[in-house]
């Protein structure tokens, strides 16, 4: 087994060249190291911290690699340690970073209980979205409802991107909150899922929206219309689409309804055969020839 002791002297090293080698070898060290590594991290000597974050990186690394690694289990223990609020911030961060690719279920309770404090929950959410399994949805459900509205558009983001179906509910109630950033974040995170709530869904309203954030509202539109494929709603999404002033828009909802391919569908598509905008045209044109065929 590696000398431990000999390991964190060279970590702190007054010879640069040492502290490389021992951060380059902490893979093979042993996991105990962890905690003490996360005080070295916060050394006001900067070539020791960096030496410390690096062997902490280092050994995540070596365990990252081999899902069946005995000592991933350490290696997680060390980290989520090192997350606690016993350690400088800067190292807690680092922890929740090694932590998102490689921590389990098993691991969520400890890292959601960190989306409290205003400095980490970036960092918790980020970690939670990385982590396979149920454990972590559950965990990003139960903290949308006990953060303020602020976070709240990210903890959607990060459950559209997982396509969290159990956040189905959530975001088609979010859509409707009077908040202009959580209701966008609520439909783009909806859309993503791409799943019919029990009761229709009723999108946010346009009014008050920016260009952006009304391009931002018709493209979550259109990919919720995609995972609708075939169904009336999604018909209804596209003939609206195919009035909007914009090339994209109208191209995106010819191909969407020509995968639909429907007489309906194809009848959307007819007036668009002679549009003046000349990429709308052959797009119409080629839609109408993939039904036909």
């Amino acid at each position: 087994m590696a000398d431990e002791k000999k390991f964190l002297a060279d970590i702190q090293s007054d010879d640069a060249n040492v502290r490389f080698d021992a951060w380059r070898r902490a893979g093979e060290e042993s996991a105990t190291a962890i905690a003490q590594l996360g005080k070295l991290a916060a050394s006001t000597n900067p070539g020791v911290a960096k030496a410390a974050l690096e062997a902490i990186t280092t050994m995540t690394h070596a365990v990252g690699k081999d899902p069946a690694s005995a000592k991933r289990p350490a290696v997680v223990k060390g980290l989520l340690e090192i997350a606690g609020a016993g350690y400088a911030l800067p190292v807690r961060v680092h922890a929740l970073r090694m932590l998102s690719g490689i921590a389990g279920e098993e691991s969520v309770p400890a890292i959601a209980a960190q989306i409290a404090s205003a400095e980490l929950r970036e960092e918790v959410i980020y970690c939670l979205e990385q982590i396979p399994g149920r454990a972590p949805i559950q965990a990003m459900l139960t903290a949308y409802n006990n953060v303020r509205d602020e976070f709240k558009p990210r903890i959607l983001a990060a459950l559209g991107h997982r396509r969290a179906a159990e956040a189905v509910e959530l975001c088609a109630e979010a859509m409707r909150s009077p908040n202009k950033e959580v209701a966008l974040a609520a439909m783009k995170a909806f859309a993503r899922i791409g799943l019919k709530p029990a009761a229709e869904p009723r999108f946010p309203d346009t009014a008050q929206l920016s260009d952006w954030e009304k391009t931002e509202h018709t493209d979550s539109l259109l990919r919720y219309a995609d995972s609708q494929a075939g169904s009336p709603e999604a018909l209804r999404i596209y003939r609206t689409a195919l009035e909007r002033p914009e090339e994209h828009v109208q191209c995106a909802a010819v191909i969407g309804l020509a995968k639909i391919g429907t007489p309906e569908a194809a009848a959307a598509i007819v007036p668009k055969l002679k549009s003046t905008n000349r990429t709308v045209r052959l797009t119409a044109q080629q839609a109408w020839k993939a039904i036909a065929g």
